[in-house]
């Protein structure tokens, strides 16, 4: 005897959806579905029944799908995980049989978006943890005799006339600066609130000195900077931090940029509690395997690069308690959105004052 259901009961409408299909000529067509989620998914019942997974899911993503349905088919109850774009959601097949033969297969699908985006907090966490611990290691036992080095050489280079070997003594300091720059990052990614300042601070002028410093490197390449004002925006954070990371996004733009490009950068104020700065390129962009590693500690493409510095970005902007989104389009450019508070919740690693 087969079940009369009420699909309308059962309808997860906030964050769900539940759908049918039967086997007909070979294919898999679906009769019915409805749910909230299928807008999140750029779906509609008229793009759904009547048709096939082939029809509105690409090809590689359907042939997984039309797997799973096989074996609901053959009168398996079927779990499985799926995602579109952004949104993950948990589906479930659930085969209606009558004289032991499967006539039709009921689906429920849910939304676990926030449950996966948690899942990948925790997983950063746990290798930002491991990662600290190595940093701290390694940080220590460099900086001792990297100090000696930087300071022995300055000396050596304030006795020496010969200008061939102080040519040389200027390229030592040039790279010992470097190790150093990447000791700090270490130091950062071990302890980063250890050093963390809180004040108030003028974001505009902030972002001007940004550009400024940065001037020499635009100019090389003859690349205009663009920037835009919308707000005079005052927030309290921690000025420095927030120039390293504006610098090392801006370094970014400018290698990945082409002579004679823009790069631009707005700031304006979102609402009274938070303020938002986009810096666009119009360069190579990204691709969308390397977009999702991004912010992986020691992922880089770059020669000399040690896949640190988006990720202390990351961590800066994650401790001021904001946010930072990647936008690319391979070919077109890169968008960085950085939203920040303005004002910040004060803790004992905080020092709070007025500039």
């Amino acid at each position: 005897m087969r079940l009369m259901i009420d699909y309308r009961d059962f309808v997860p409408r906030q964050n769900g959806f539940v759908f049918k299909f039967i086997k007909k000529d070979n294919q898999f067509i679906h009769t019915y579905i409805e749910g909230d989620l299928l807008q999140k998914l750029g779906l509609t019942p008229s793009m759904v029944i009547g048709r096939t997974v082939f029809d509105f899911f690409p090809q590689d993503h359907a042939r997984q799908k039309e797997r799973f349905y096989v074996k609901a088919w053959n009168g398996e109850t079927v779990n499985y995980e799926g995602s579109v774009g952004d949104t993950y959601y948990r589906c479930s097949l659930f085969p209606i049989t009558i004289n032991s033969q499967v006539v039709e297969v009921n689906g429920s699908a849910i939304d676990i978006t926030v449950e996966k985006n948690n899942e990948k907090r925790i997983r950063e966490m746990e290798k930002l943890s491991v990662v600290g611990e190595l940093a701290a290691g390694i940080a220590h036992e460099i900086r001792n005799p990297l100090t000696s080095l930087i300071g022995f050489t300055k000396i050596i280079k304030e006795k020496i006339t010969d200008s061939s070997i102080n040519e040389y003594l200027v390229i030592m300091e040039d790279e010992l600066d470097r190790i150093n720059q990447i000791v700090n990052e270490f130091m950062f990614i071990a302890k980063p609130n250890e050093t963390m300042e809180i004040k108030e601070a003028n974001i505009n002028a902030l972002v001007r000195n940004v550009i400024k410093f940065m001037e020499p490197q635009t100019n090389l390449k003859s690349i205009l900077v663009n920037l835009y004002f919308s707000d005079k925006i005052t927030a309290f954070c921690d000025p420095n931090q927030i120039k390293q990371v504006l610098i090392n996004i801006i370094q970014n733009a400018i290698e990945a940029t082409s002579e004679s490009l823009s790069i631009d950068i707005s700031l304006k104020k979102l609402d009274e509690n938070q303020f938002k700065i986009e810096i666009r390129d119009r360069g190579c962009g990204i691709s969308e395997e390397r977009l999702k590693r991004l912010f992986e500690p020691f992922y880089t493409t770059k020669e000399k690069g040690t896949g640190l510095g988006l990720m202390v970005c990351k961590r800066i902007i994650e401790i001021h308690n904001g946010t930072i989104e990647v936008k690319s389009n391979p070919g077109f450019g890169t968008i960085f959105e950085i939203v920040l508070p303005i004002k910040q919740k004060t803790s004992k690693h905080m020092i709070k004052h007025q500039s």
